[in-house]
């Protein structure tokens, strides 16, 4: 039912569309209104730059393809070399999913990260380095609650 209502609506606006152009005519025929060289129809149906597309197209893709409509798509499908197949959706190949997966910059910059963690993990002097500062930290913060007078 509720395709049926948006069909409706948009039958309803095409003719108020109609009514609306003939009137204009009728007007710039009587000389009461300078002809306009506008493509008003652009402007009233959203297609306009900067407008999104309106519900009047989405409302039509919504509705249920036909036989011949489905034996078209299912025949494109077949022949590859029609126009517009190569925008088809067509599942991802291992290589296709690798080269995406590899070729992204922040798989890099995040391998790269930690290609250095484990370089650090692995030279015993920075380790050492780096436990002799965190235990430094940890007698500064004891003896520093230690020194807070409780309240």
């Amino acid at each position: 039912m509720r395709p049926n209502r948006k069909l409706e609506e948009l039958r309803k606006q095409i003719q108020e569309e109609r009514e609306r152009s003939e009137f204009r005519l009728l007007k710039e025929q009587a000389g009461l209104v300078p002809k306009q060289e506008r493509l008003d129809f652009l402007y009233d149906s959203g297609l306009a730059v900067g407008k999104s597309s309106s519900d009047g197209f989405r409302a039509l893709e919504a509705f249920p393809k036909t036989d011949s409509q489905t034996a078209s798509s299912s025949s494109a499908k077949q022949q590859p070399s029609v126009p517009g197949a190569l925008f088809e959706e067509k599942p991802q190949s291992a290589n296709d999913a690798w080269r995406k997966l590899h070729s992204d910059p922040l798989l890099l910059i995040q391998q790269r990260k930690q290609e250095a963690l484990a370089r650090v993990k692995n030279n015993p002097i920075q380790m050492a380095m780096i436990r002799k500062s965190v235990a430094s930290c940890r007698l500064a913060y004891s003896v520093s609650l230690l020194l807070v007078p409780s309240q």
